[in-house]
């Protein structure tokens, strides 16, 4: 059944997809080799996938900005807060403000609390006086999991903030917020009902927004559901549960539907999934659990957290995700005494660029051993103490390479555009790369052979343009063509066509960085 499942997958992405033959429009975005999606053939040529690189400490601690908690409804008792998460929070770069700004959770089902860093290293922690002495902007009952998010379609995303809000355990209430600040937020009234561990995005591709959705099903352990709607809030945002006993409240409204049930398997299930744009694709995170050493029970005996870790995933249709079989940033595991020990989460907007180099925060914990035994509760266990938030990074566009250890070639399926430069990312220190550009009879068209390009030779970069005997593209923009690239000891990573000399790829920038002015590369 499983094989099924993947089969129609793919059978999605590809009815994204022109017939063969027919020209695909890469006028948007950097073109990545993260699926065979644009590639006609190759020769000498293999894909080599890359993971991001864990900076040793976290940059935030347990308890960062949170004064500690008044457990008795006076100021004589208190209790320290042990633990700093993302689940799944949010971090953006925010042109206007010139500053990283990062949306975190104080304590296992605590309140919001709000950091920025000018340099995403170095963090700071504003009293903004909605809780006095300390960086919360939330305080809420009880939250599980919860989102923040730019709204793209806004003529300034960032003074129109959204949060979303999933209670713990389930069926229970998902709430809707906005904010002109992010800061303070105003009701925008209730979506729907789901498990807890669900979570939000925006898909600009399609001009949706999308409710990732956990339930707890027979047989699957932990599975998930897809809820889209064009507005954030309103009658066209709003959905019923499967078999909640709820029904009153969200009469009419329709089912989400299943997705992503091909993820779970044995030893394995999708613990929860976020995306976010990343240049021409969705790029997706999926955060697994892995059955070893166990699930809830197991981990509260010894005060040790769940072991999750991170998978990417991509997808060109918005809804086919298949996540990698390893993961891409994975947990240290019981034993090692490392900050990330366990329960790695990702953060909403999943990365942000900086240096030329994909940043991804995420949240671990270490645990406590000695927490096994609290009278206050399942939630103060050492599974879930200790934790801190802290980064990887990869290189820009670096999921995955096209290689070649001598000479190799890359063809294109028929391409059109609108630009007229051609950009490429690429490693060539031992080699070189060249590219020409082919017609719909896959002749080289005259004046834009390997003969007639310059090279990346001996060299290694993120964004360098190939011209042709010292003319662009622009005589060839919406015409079909093919490239054709030849590389030589070397690495390809994406290639693109820009409007400018500038290099702007007109694609969308995850979590944005100082060097965009917002969420695209324009």
């Amino acid at each position: 059944m499983k094989q099924n499942q993947i089969m129609a997958g793919l059978m999605a992405v590809l009815a994204t997809f022109p017939a063969v033959g027919l020209a695909v429009d890469i006028s948007t975005g950097r073109q990545l080799f993260v699926d065979d999606a644009l590639v006609e053939s190759t020769s000498g040529i293999v894909r080599h996938w890359n993971s991001p690189v864990k900076m040793d400490a976290p940059l935030v601690w347990p308890g960062a900005g949170a004064a500690p908690k008044v457990t008795d409804g006076t100021a004589s008792k208190t209790e320290p807060v042990n633990l700093t998460c993302a689940t799944d929070g949010g971090l953006w770069w925010d042109p206007t403000r010139r500053k990283f700004r990062l949306w975190y959770q104080a304590d296992w089902l605590g309140d919001i609390c709000y950091a920025e860093s000018a340099d995403g290293v170095a963090w700071e922690y504003p009293d903004l006086g909605i809780v006095p002495g300390t960086s919360r902007i939330f305080e809420h009952d009880v939250l599980d999991s919860w989102c923040v998010i730019p709204n793209y379609a806004a003529a300034n995303p960032y003074a129109d903030w959204k949060l979303f809000i999933s209670a713990p355990g389930g069926p229970s209430d998902d709430r809707l917020w906005e904010s002109r600040d992010g800061f303070h937020f105003n009701p925008l009234g209730l979506a729907g009902r789901s498990g807890d561990r669900s979570t939000a995005y925006y898909d600009p591709f399609r001009g949706v927004w999308v409710f990732s959705l956990r339930e707890g099903r027979k047989g699957f352990g932990r599975a998930r559901r897809y809820f889209a709607s064009r507005s954030f809030g309103g009658e066209g945002c709003r959905w019923s549960w499967p078999k909640d006993k709820d029904k009153e409240t969200f009469k009419g409204c329709p089912e989400p539907e299943e997705w992503l049930v091909a993820t779970n398997g044995p030893g394995r299930s999708l613990y929860s999934f976020d995306a976010v744009a990343y240049e021409s694709v969705m790029l997706g995170v999926m955060e697994i659990l892995y059955n070893t050493p166990g699930d809830n029970g197991d981990c509260m005996k010894v005060g040790l957290p769940k072991q999750t870790g991170l998978h990417f995933c991509f997808s060109r249709d918005g809804k086919t995700f298949e996540p990698r079989k390893d993961a891409d940033i994975a947990p240290e595991g019981w034993g090692s005494g490392r900050w990330d020990t366990g329960y790695l989460s990702a953060l909403g907007g999943i990365c942000v660029i900086k240096d030329e180099r994909l940043w991804f925060f995420y949240s671990g914990l270490r645990g406590d051993g000695r927490r096994v035994r609290l009278k206050a509760g399942w939630h103060r266990n050492g599974m879930y103490s200790n934790g801190s938030i802290g980064v990887a990074t990869l290189r820009r566009d670096g999921f995955a390479g096209m290689v070649a250890d001598g000479q190799g070639e890359i063809v294109t399926r028929p391409l059109e555009f609108s630009g007229s430069h051609l950009f490429v990312n690429a490693e060539c220190r031992f080699g070189s790369l060249k590219a020409e550009i082919l017609g719909e009879d896959g002749k080289t068209i005259p004046g834009f052979s390997a003969d007639d390009s310059t090279a990346l030779r001996l060299a290694d970069s993120t964004k360098t343009e190939i011209r042709f005997a010292g003319k662009d593209l622009s005589s060839l923009a919406g015409r079909t063509v093919r490239i054709r690239f030849r590389l030589h000891c070397g690495t390809l990573y994406s290639f693109w066509v820009s409007p400018s000399a500038r290099g702007e790829s007109r694609g969308y920038v995850a979590g944005g960085g100082p060097a965009y002015p917002g969420l695209r590369d324009i």
